[in-house]
């Protein structure tokens, strides 16, 4: 009966210095900022960036939404309660967002906001 082969000392070495690599490099692949002591002291490195918010509209008088085809009182009123109650909400909206808001399917979210944004 043959004995399976065994790792050597040097395939250990390899393997643990592997590791310690990946792991003092996590930080640069996450974006993460070490913590300082100091605050005089400066991070060596830089917070992953982020993406300002988009800008909502002013709200105006309401407008009938229901002017857009398959927005009917119902949807209205749902669009009302998430806080769109123009059609310049409703084209600055994310498909996404507002379907899970009031309930609907993204697709027919995002032809009303296409619509809206022809208006």
């Amino acid at each position: 009966m043959k004995r399976p082969a065994r790792l050597g000392f040097g395939a250990a070495a390899v393997a643990g210095a592997a590791a310690l690599a990946v792991w003092l490099l996590k930080d640069r692949f996450t974006g993460a900022v070490p913590a300082t002591d100091r605050p005089d002291e400066t991070p060596r490195f830089r917070p992953a960036p982020t993406r300002p918010p988009a800008p909502h509209p002013a709200p105006g008088p309401p407008e009938d939404l229901s002017e857009i085809a398959g927005i009917g009182p119902v949807y209205k009123e749902r669009l009302a309660d998430a806080g769109v109650t123009t059609f310049a909400a409703l084209a600055q909206a994310d498909a996404a967002e507002m379907a899970k808001k009031i309930e609907a399917p993204v697709s027919r979210v995002q032809a009303w906001i296409d619509a809206a944004r022809r208006r």
